[in-house]
């Protein structure tokens, strides 16, 4: 009898070795993850903070801490106002001129608000971060995202990514998939449109090597900037 039971525990220890040693992943709503297009960070990002990276057609290049006069356009709001980090990059796009980015962590409420068109960020901050960042087209439109974490530290962050005609709520999570354990960092952030047709539109896994899941809609260039900053800000907070 025990010869009989010695195959099906050697299946059971492989299961149990193979879900061991599985990848942890964020939890991503179940619709967007059949919806949007399914992106994978290339491993090039973890060489070092400012290397670069690509994600399906993007590429994420031109990384460095502090911005450079230049670049440094949309923070006006800034110019009285030292934040703890600042970071600057450029997300290309095949066959098309880059955005240029901006981005400052840990920025007081009062920056926040102003970048987002102010009274539209309805909690005090917290014992969490902060980060606000200006994403410019190629065309010259501005998006901005300012987002906050409320309450105990290491909470994820919140807030609004802000286009020229479209408001998009950033909500991260620490949730894993396949787990109701929470981790102890963000696991990712979910992009949510509330209109007629409400729901999340994009995500990011910003553990291990990041995911993307951007839509098919003129929106997934901002999406992918936006994911871009929330990419980096990792690095940024575990090089601090």
């Amino acid at each position: 009898m025990l010869r009989r039971f010695l195959p099906l525990l050697s299946i059971l220890c492989l299961l149990m070795f193979a879900f061991a040693c599985k990848e942890a992943s964020m939890a991503v709503p179940t619709d967007l993850s059949v919806a949007a297009q399914t992106m994978k960070v290339e491993q090039t990002r973890i060489i070092g903070w400012d290397s670069p990276f690509d994600f399906g057609p993007y590429q994420v290049s031109q990384v460095q801490r502090g911005w450079t006069e230049s670049t440094a356009w949309g923070f006006m709001i800034y110019e009285s106002y030292k934040a703890e980090q600042s970071y600057q990059y450029a997300v290309t796009k095949k066959g098309k001129k880059p955005w240029q980015c901006n981005c400052a962590t840990n920025v007081n409420q009062q920056v926040l608000e102003g970048m987002v068109g102010g009274g539209k960020l309805t909690w005090e901050l917290g014992a969490g971060q902060t980060l606000a960042c200006s994403l410019k087209s190629p065309t010259g439109d501005l998006w901005r995202m300012a987002l906050a974490a409320s309450g105990r530290s290491g909470e994820p962050m919140q807030g609004l990514l802000v286009g020229p005609k479209l408001t998009i709520t950033v909500q991260g999570t620490d949730k894993l998939e396949g787990s109701s354990i929470p981790l102890s960092e963000p696991t990712g952030y979910v992009f949510s449109v509330h209109t007629s047709t409400s729901g999340p539109v994009a995500a990011v896994q910003v553990i291990n090597n990041g995911v993307l899941w951007l839509p098919h809609s003129p929106d997934a260039d901002a999406l992918a900037a936006a994911s871009a900053a929330l990419l980096l800000h990792q690095n940024v907070d575990r090089k601090n």
